[in-house]
């Protein structure tokens, strides 16, 4: 992982993204930038739910209060290197500059004060401006100040930095066992000696040290990295226009067909994750999805391989996802909250027909289209087939979803069927009514554990606006902690729900 802007740095050092959050979200961008597309990190923590709007503004305005000092700073540097100035008339005038918040170029102040002419200031201004685009104007051509500005001496900057070496110890791991030239066991032992120095080091130091590579081999290893990172990656037949989502096993992107000129959402899935399964798999998803053919599920258009990576293309819903219009709005009026149930019920219904469940029903997935009003279910990607439990079935499936959805059977790692669905759907519209999961806690863990064993909660009693008796019942029944207990089928919440909505 490359070193984060200082965007991030500065939000790292005011304890407002962890370490881990913000090597994701870095990590997010430069794959992004692979695919000839961009996006700010400030944005993409913010979409990620870990810093508000205002706290991207406050870094921002650090970050531009940071670049202008370390201008100041520069440009004192080498009007002393050179000889205008001297250490005293440097001193004082950073600190005019520091108590002005650096409001005023460095040039200014000391030409204020006498210390520095116009023209010598602009000279030093020209010579960093053109050591930066490393122009290549013959010196002859140039004019006076140019000339000037060529003359001085000018010195490449250390940045001062502190942090961790954001070099990516995954992409070279990864990179090295496609070369053969690493064994799994041999990753395993050196992240294990990373952890207990005190000192942060490389994974591909370690492995030096540890004489397990040469460092002609960190060399060709580091030199391919770079060259899949610079190497854009194209969709066959369509061009990428913006960033939609991520997820943890895929980035969602905006692309326009190259004939038929439609806007489609192409599900790409990212490298770590083909490395965890298999293209079958995938192929199978692609296989769930197509099986379902409703208007509150996205449609799956084409399924495809590139550089090893398979991608699906997928219907474009234009709108936010209901997690989005929470975080915005609020909680939804309980109309609104039933209205999109149902459309979310329909969904369900139609997976179900095709013998099918959808493992992860929660807000981020479900899209709401401003087009015709309705709610879509998307992300089929933990779709599995419907199966009667064995004889000697047991409770040691692995456990998929999200955990503030997620049914108690499905956090036992225990048999699921459409009545899982249903649980989500409820801890759905109980998180829409009152803009809070049904169940919090400190860690995933503690999550998992209250939805198996803490009392069901009443949305009344968190929701700022009214909410019927009934409605809260329908909701409280789709939470209960043994599947039996619940609605029978989608059609029966369908019922429900429309008897409601009678009123």
């Amino acid at each position: 992982m490359k070193k984060p802007s200082l965007f991030g740095r500065i939000a790292l050092k005011k304890g407002l993204v962890s370490e881990t959050q913000l090597e994701r979200a870095v990590r997010f961008q430069e794959e992004i930038r692979a695919l000839g597309l961009s996006k700010p990190l400030g944005a993409i923590l913010v979409a990620d739910g870990i810093l508000a709007e205002g706290q991207v503004e406050v870094i921002l305005r650090l970050q531009k209060l940071n670049q202008r000092a370390q201008d100041a700073r520069r440009f004192g540097r080498i009007a002393l290197k050179n000889g205008f100035i001297d250490q005293e008339q440097l001193d004082g005038a950073l600190v005019v500059a520091q108590e002005e918040g650096f409001q005023r170029p460095l040039s200014k102040i000391l030409q204020t004060q006498g210390a520095l002419g116009a023209r010598v200031a602009r000279a030093i201004e020209q010579a960093l401006s053109e050591a930066e685009a490393r122009e290549s104007t013959p010196l002859e051509a140039r004019s006076v100040t140019g000339r000037l500005a060529q003359a001085l001496e000018l010195e490449d900057e250390a940045e001062e930095d502190d942090e961790h070496d954001w070099v990516s110890d995954v992409g070279f791991a990864a990179v090295a066992l496609r070369e053969g030239l690493l064994q799994i066991p041999e990753i395993e032992r050196a992240l294990a000696e990373q952890l207990i120095h005190a000192e942060p080091r490389s994974l591909a130091q370690i492995l030096v040290q540890r004489g397990v590579l040469q460092p002609e081999e960190v060399l060709q290893i580091e030199e391919a990295l770079n060259l899949a990172r610079q190497e854009r990656l194209r969709i066959p037949g369509y061009e990428l226009t913006d960033v939609l989502g991520y997820g943890v096993t895929s980035i969602v992107l905006r692309a326009r067909h190259a004939v038929l000129e439609r806007e489609v959402a192409v599900k790409l899935f990212r490298t770590e994750h083909i490395l965890t399964t298999t293209p079958e798999a995938l192929v199978e998803e692609a296989r769930a999805v197509a099986k379902v053919r409703h208007p509150n599920v996205v449609e799956l258009y084409e399924v495809g391989r590139v550089r090893r990576r398979v991608f699906f293309v997928m219907e474009l819903v234009r709108g936010p996802t209901l997690l989005d219009v929470l975080r915005q709005d609020g909680a939804l009026t309980e109309r609104r909250a039933l209205e999109l149930g149902r459309d979310v019920t329909l969904a369900l219904q139609a997976i179900h027909a095709a013998g099918l469940i959808h493992r992860d029903v929660k807000p981020q997935n479900i899209l709401l289209d401003e087009v015709s009003g309705r709610a879509k279910l998307t992300d089929l990607g933990l779709a599995c087939e419907q199966t009667e439990p064995s004889e000697d079935e047991e409770s040691e499936h692995a456990i998929f979803g999200s955990p503030y959805t997620m049914s108690p059977e499905q956090a036992n790692g225990a048999f699921t069927d459409a009545r899982s669905d249903l649980y989500g759907l409820g801890a759905t519209l109980f998180y829409a009514l009152t803009e809070t999961p049904p169940f919090e806690g400190e860690d995933t863990l503690s999550i998992l554990m209250a939805h198996i064993t803490a009392p069901i909660p009443d949305p009344r009693e968190r929701a700022s606006g009214p909410i019927s008796a009934p409605a809260a019942e329908l909701v409280m029944s789709l939470l209960a902690k043994e599947p039996a207990e619940r609605p029978d089928s989608a059609a029966d919440v369908l019922a429900a729900i429309e008897g409601l909505l009678a009123f």
